[in-house]
């Protein structure tokens, strides 16, 4: 690296002061910016020092994991502060036609101390080790900014941001033309809830919100898209993110002898582009639970019938997957007699009724149902 790097921006002018926008390479600004960890700084009196939070070192390898794949992108600015002593000398004003009063070119030493960042450590952190070349990051930055206001900024950005719902997220995979889990757990999430012969027909809130035609609700949904979507999609992919990757560069996603034991029971549909074959499994399967148990499901005040118990048998379908595979079997008529079994067993079980009292929607409620699902359908 040289002593020093030079950063071209231009200048914003905002109620809390003048900031710069620029481009640096990710590897470059690494060398250039760390995050002011909040800390105890006296042992005695607890005196804290800092203003970020501490590195998530599970994010991190999320985050890298993205960056390397082929159409990562961070759009957004990291924001920084500059101490003005690693400025080599006065910012160079570079004219321009716009109307403005031009570019400023910054020149500064490389040093570890010269930026702290106010926003975007985590971003930054992902780039240390990861397997890339070219990738210009967006920053913004303050000179000298006081600390009372590196602290309010980076509070008020991190406090009001609103994370986005799940069932949205989802439903977005449809306009992609790229195949993924996502996408395909999308589709077949609206297929079950639109199509008429589907035992999930109108169950599932679509962007996760009650449908509405101006003020009148079409219909109550026990279950969000999102939920229903996540579930399929692990059962399809335990890396996402990776065989969308994998898919995008026109490569082959990884299949294992393995896969069926590790829940991931739809990858070879995927894999072989056979969507409809998991559509049509999760129809026979649950027109068989709808069957076993017509009141609880159409009631929807229970267990059975709310996200837990799709969860529960979500996971149970797994299981069946397993056992009907070794005869080549996973027919309505398969399913249909394994859930007979689960009700006939569940209706002597006295001590546990499918009711949120013995399961309740909170906690260990899915898996204290689901392990009883196993229990009733005696599978091993």
């Amino acid at each position: 690296m040289p002593d020093t790097i030079r950063i071209t921006t231009i200048r914003l002018s905002q109620p809390i002061g003048e900031l710069y926008i620029g481009r640096v390479p990710a590897k470059a600004l690494i060398d250039l910016a760390e995050a002011d960890i909040r800390r105890i700084t006296d042992r005695e009196m607890e005196i804290m020092s800092g203003i970020q939070r501490g590195l998530s070192q599970s994010r991190v390898p999320q985050i890298r994991k993205y960056i390397e794949t082929v159409d990562a992108s961070f759009p957004n600015s990291i924001i920084l502060n500059l101490d003005s002593k690693f400025i080599s000398s006065r910012p160079e004003v570079i004219p321009n036609n716009c109307g403005d009063d031009g570019l400023y070119c910054f020149e500064i030493a490389t040093d570890k101390n010269a930026f702290k960042i106010i926003d975007g450590q985590h971003r930054l952190s992902g780039f240390d080790g990861a397997k890339i070349d070219d990738f210009d990051l967006l920053i913004a930055f303050f000179i000298d900014l006081p600390l009372e206001d590196q602290a309010y900024l980076f509070s008020t950005i991190n406090v009001n941001q609103t994370k986005v719902n799940k069932s949205l997220v989802y439903d977005l995979f449809e306009v992609s033309e790229s195949r993924s889990p996502q996408r395909t757990a999308h589709l077949i999430t609206k297929a079950l809830n639109t199509d008429e012969d589907s035992p999930f027909y109108r169950r599932i809130k679509l962007l996760g919100v009650a449908p509405k035609f101006g003020d009148e609700v079409l219909y109550k949904a026990p279950l969000s898209q999102g939920t229903v979507a996540q579930r399929i999609v692990d059962t399809i992919s335990s890396d996402p993110m990776s065989d969308r990757d994998t898919i995008r560069r026109g490569n082959q996603i990884a299949l294992s002898d393995a896969d069926v034991q590790k829940g991931l029971i739809f990858r070879k549909f995927f894999s072989e582009e056979k969507d409809w074959a998991i559509l049509r499994i999760m129809k026979n399967y649950f027109r068989a639970v709808a069957d076993a148990f017509p009141d609880l499901w159409e009631k929807q005040d229970n267990p059975l019938s709310k996200t837990i118990g799709y969860g529960a048998l979500m996971r149970l379908l797994v299981d069946a997957f397993a056992e009907g595979s070794k005869n080549n079997d996973l027919s309505f008529d398969y399913f249909s007699n394994l859930l007979a079994k689960v009700r006939e067993n569940s209706e002597k079980d006295a001590e546990m009724p499918l009711t949120f009292e013995s399961f309740p929607a909170a906690g260990s409620g899915e898996s204290k149902l689901y392990g009883k699902l196993k229990e009733w359908a005696e599978l091993a």
